[in-house]
């Protein structure tokens, strides 16, 4: 590929993220606007911020365990950095990946720019990211037909409406099988890189054949290692789920900070709803299609509008954002002494 190609490829991508970006925060703005602000500035008022701290300290359970799970994975698959480091570009990382959601490009970079230079192999870390992604996924995926089976039971939806529930059902189903398939199944992984590598081939006129060869080694020998101790994959499972259950309970306190208290099962039907749509959209980080989407079935579900967006809105900054501001520390720091082991 030409250096102009790669130039007009880079401008078209970054032409997409802007027009998401643009997308999401209009989609947010019609719920925005929708809002009686006179109720909307008496939720405010009347709210208890005591419970923001709270929502807080589960949001930092959620990443301790997110930082500790790919430490775990990254050990499974026979990456010897310092478990410090491992921590901190867990922590990075995944900070990067739920803040722009673009395919996971943005955190993975940082994983492949630190422990490529500290020595990890490409193959090694590609394959650790890949498994603990898998097992974070899966946990998300059985929390999605758990909320869209409570919305389901408790609301008659139209024809189109259960198509389109069906639809995003099925294509949860697909891909969690596919992703099965590349993690677990040695000839089915086979088949499917045939595939990838024609098709790269294709557009690119490039062989990856080197490259998945020695990233199915990898899978390989991480599945082994784990079939013979597997007390290491009980780690990372417990890691992934208390993950989503501390980052569920932390926006459950910021509708507590705003006066509403959720039943379990309105609280799970929004969340897992919301964040499948924001992963879903490509969107950087969900931004405006998880909002609107979490706010929507909140309403839906019978929570007042103002006091759904206020809780979307204040669960993306204590989730988001104060997490991300946190992590520049983190990030200055690797690449400081990244730059120094180079």
């Amino acid at each position: 590929m030409s250096a102009h190609e790669q130039e007009t490829g880079s401008k078209l991508t970054s032409q997409r993220i802007l027009v998401g970006i643009v997308v999401a925060v209009v989609l947010l703005g019609i719920f925005v606007v929708a809002l009686d602000w006179r109720k909307a500035q008496h939720v405010l008022k009347q709210a208890n911020w005591q419970w923001v701290a709270v929502a807080l300290l589960f949001t930092t359970l959620s990443y301790i365990c997110l930082s500790y799970g790919f430490a775990v994975a990254c050990r499974i698959f026979g990456i010897t950095l310092r478990q410090r480091d491992l921590l901190e570009v867990g922590f990075v990382s995944n900070v990067l990946n739920n803040l722009f959601t673009t395919g996971g490009a943005a955190g993975y970079s940082v994983r492949l720019i630190v422990m490529q230079r500290r020595g990890s192999a490409l193959s090694d870390i590609l394959a650790a990211s890949l498994f603990h992604t898998y097992f974070n996924t899966l946990a998300m995926l059985i929390l999605f037909p758990i909320g869209l089976g409570h919305l389901l039971v408790s609301h008659r939806l139209k024809g189109g409406a259960v198509v389109g529930v069906a639809a995003i059902v099925v294509l949860a189903l697909v891909l969690t099988l596919l992703a099965t398939a590349v993690v677990f199944s040695r000839p089915m992984r086979a088949r499917i890189f045939r595939g990838l590598r024609r098709v790269v081939h294709a557009i690119i006129r490039r062989d990856i054949g080197p490259s998945l060869e020695e990233f199915d080694s990898t899978v390989t020998r991480g599945i082994a290692a784990i079939r013979s101790h597997p007390v290491p994959l009980g780690w990372m499972l417990g890691l992934v789920f208390t993950d989503w259950f501390s980052s569920l309970i932390a926006l459950g306190f910021c509708f507590e900070a705003l006066g509403n208290r959720l039943s379990p099962g309105v609280l799970v039907t929004g969340f897992a709803i919301g964040v499948t749509a924001g992963l879903v959209s490509m969107v950087p980080g969900g931004l405006g299609v998880q909002d609107s989407s979490m706010a929507g079935i909140y309403a839906l579900l019978g929570v007042p509008l103002e006091h759904a967006v206020l809780a979307a809105v204040l669960f993306r900054v204590v989730y988001y954002f104060i997490p991300f501001g946190v992590s520049l520390a983190f990030y200055w720091r690797l690449l400081r002494t990244t730059r120094e082991v180079v």
